[in-house]
């Protein structure tokens, strides 16, 4: 070949050009040695399957077969990738100190980028390019380092899980606010901060993850080092947002039996305890009913712990509600708490019902006693005995009934004076001074008892 030069051309050019083609060389080396190689998912399922026959059946000359059709393929490795991308860099390098490039390395560069793009899956399967950007910091025009990986199947769906990953994590907060706001309201408690406390802490660290950068970022390195592939992410997040969603729901749900412990723990307050704790016991009627609303017993017992205090105001508003949803003891306080008022025949009304609506002894009993003493103040004797009598029968070791029995014959002007007495013996034999009621009526029974033996002394002599 002759040394001399062509028309333009100078020493110095022709270095260059020699030096670009070693550079389209070397390119092309190291792509055909990566177009050599290959990964099981470009191994056709037909080969894979024959070459399992061969080896079942033993057919060596089959297997030799499949071999040199398969061509003994192997993975290609990172350094094999990554020697086609420093390779392009290099032609890159080399272009750009040329002045004049020639027509046929252009051509040829341009065969070999797009063989080079053919390569995608290879390349994005084998190396995590994005990994190379801190270290090389690639220029945008660098194309080949910025290969996305081919998009699995479940990629295409993304944007559902994206979605439902933010509406699960809103509705779990909702919720939180809302258990929250339940917990707190009455004050703070240690379950009450515990339970605040944790389903906060779980809420808002997902809610991080999930909607914002640096945490996104987080999750991501989490589900790389569990070795989770790339195209379920999306799935694992959404699946995460649902299970605290599943919590918070379950939780919520709970509150029913949350607010049954609060109310048990009042009524240990107002009777189990020798000296009651009867702030304490409202307080945990109250918090039963804010996690329940629709939970009745708790107003009735603070109907009862209000009349403790004497605060018969609110005790009459809490019986009022019970009634309302006809929890059958509520007819038997608030009725009454309407004698006491003076208001006779709103109290007979509401103990009628009662009547109706409850099979329990004990309850019936302090129905009919307070329908005598309700019909007594009204002047109606004979349904006031009747109804007296009739609760001394379910239960005949209890005072009020005796008591207003024996008010009951004095006011109708009965004559057996022996059986007054006798009313006004077991009355005073059975009552107790820490009942506001059979206080007052002990006083009455002794007076009673006492202007009785004495007009009886006479004629004893």
């Amino acid at each position: 070949m002759s040394s001399q030069l062509m028309p333009g051309e100078t020493p110095k050019t022709n270095s260059a050009i020699s030096k670009l083609e070693s550079a389209i060389q070397g390119y092309t080396d190291a792509l055909t040695k990566l177009e050599d190689t290959s990964w099981p998912g470009s191994i056709p399922f037909w080969q894979i399957y024959l070459f399992m026959w061969a080896v079942e059946s033993q057919s060596y000359s089959l297997m030799r077969y499949v071999s040199s059709k398969v061509g003994c393929s192997r993975s290609p490795s990172k350094e094999t990738v990554l020697e086609v991308l420093t390779a392009r860099d290099t032609v890159q390098a080399e272009l750009s100190n040329q002045s004049n490039i020639p027509i046929g390395s252009l051509i040829k560069l341009n065969d070999l980028d797009n063989r080079l793009k053919k390569e995608t899956n290879k390349i994005t399967t084998v190396v995590d390019l994005t990994e190379w950007h801190s270290i090389l910091n690639p220029k945008v025009e660098a194309w080949w380092w910025f290969f996305k990986p081919p998009k699995h199947r479940w990629d295409y769906l993304d944007w559902l899980w994206k979605i439902l990953t933010v509406v699960f994590l809103t509705s779990s907060l909702s919720l939180t606010v809302d258990i929250s706001s339940r917990f707190l309201s009455g004050g703070p408690d240690t379950l009450g901060a515990f339970v605040t406390a944790t389903q906060s802490v779980l809420t808002l660290l997902a809610g991080r993850s999930a909607l914002t950068k640096a945490g996104q970022d987080s999750i991501k390195r989490a589900l790389t080092r569990l070795n989770i592939p790339k195209y379920l992410w999306e799935e694992v997040s959404c699946g995460i947002a649902f299970s605290l969603l599943l919590v918070s729901v379950t939780f919520r749900l709970s509150l029913p039996e949350i607010a049954i412990f609060y109310k048990n723990l009042g009524d240990r307050y107002t009777f189990d305890n020798d000296t009651p704790q009867l702030s304490v016991a409202i307080s945990s009627y109250k918090r039963a009913l804010l996690l329940n609303p629709d939970y009745v017993e708790p107003h009735y017992k603070l109907g009862v712990v209000y009349e403790k205090i004497q605060d018969n105001e609110k005790a009459i508003a809490q019986y009022k509600i019970a009634v309302q949803d006809d929890f059958d003891s509520a007819y038997n306080n608030l009725g009454r708490m309407y004698i006491l008022n003076k208001k006779y025949y709103q109290a007979s009304s509401l103990l009628l019902t009662g009547l109706i609506l409850n099979e329990n002894d004990e309850v019936r009993y302090y129905l009919l006693k307070n329908l005598g003493w309700a019909r007594l103040k009204q002047n109606r004797y004979a349904e006031a005995k009747r109804h007296l009598q009739d609760a001394i029968n379910l239960d005949n070791k209890k005072a009020p009934a005796y008591c207003l029995l024996a008010q009951v014959l004095e006011e109708a002007g009965d004559n057996n004076t022996a059986i007054i007495m006798n009313n006004w013996r077991y009355c005073l034999g059975y009552s107790s001074r820490y009942n506001i009621d059979e206080d007052k009526w002990i006083d009455q029974a002794r007076q009673r008892l006492e202007t009785g033996l004495t007009k009886q002394l006479p004629n004893k002599k």
